[in-house]
């Protein structure tokens, strides 16, 4: 049965859309453990060159800073010393180049090659990526800190196993919510303009 016969025209290129994007986050849910495992490799390699030391110095700290306040925000005393978060008296956590967050921005870079191809207009496009990376920044810094509150309620290994796999989670669900919201509240087609 072809699902397409019983839409109306003017709703089958939104159709096709949303099953491609499905189908999208099917492949990336199928490769995930793959990426998951082979991201430590691929660190290895990146920090044994120079390539990383850019974001290391650069955004790193000012991200750290973000986290501190966010933390602060739930009642602990947290401050920053470049790429390393200090809770007094509970945790010292590094930051690395690697855990702030660039596969969920190349992730949704991936799903705007999709989720971009109707006949938008360029104003609710432009919108629509801006509200997605400025989305996918904050997720991150939420993401983050969310690490750092496992590890002080439950210890360092469930705080990797949230890290390596929870973010990644946190990641797909926020994807899954922004193109809901991106296709019912931001783009516009250029037919009803």
């Amino acid at each position: 049965m072809n699902i397409q016969n019983h839409v109306p025209v003017e709703k089958q290129g939104l159709l096709e859309t949303h099953q491609a994007l499905i189908t999208m986050t099917a492949l990336v849910l199928m490769v995930l453990p793959f990426i998951t495992t082979f991201d430590e490799f691929l660190t290895a390699i990146v920090m044994r060159s120079n390539a990383y030391v850019a974001i290391q110095n650069l955004i790193v700290p000012y991200e750290g800073k973000m986290i501190a306040v966010i933390l602060r925000a739930f009642g602990y005393t947290a401050y920053t010393s470049g790429s390393i978060i200090i809770i007094p008296e509970a945790l010292r956590i590094y930051i690395s180049w690697n855990c702030i967050g660039w596969q969920s921005l190349v992730l949704f870079a991936m799903t705007l090659l999709t989720g971009l191809r109707g006949p938008y207009t360029l104003r609710s496009k432009a919108l629509c990526v801006l509200i997605g990376v400025q989305g996918t920044l904050l997720l991150n810094l939420l993401r983050i800190s969310s690490v750092i509150l496992v590890a002080l309620f439950a210890g360092y290994l469930p705080a990797l196993i949230f890290h390596d796999y929870g973010g990644t989670a946190l990641v797909v669900l926020w994807l899954v919510f922004y193109w809901h919201m991106a296709f019912h509240h931001i783009l516009r087609d250029e037919a009803n303009n």
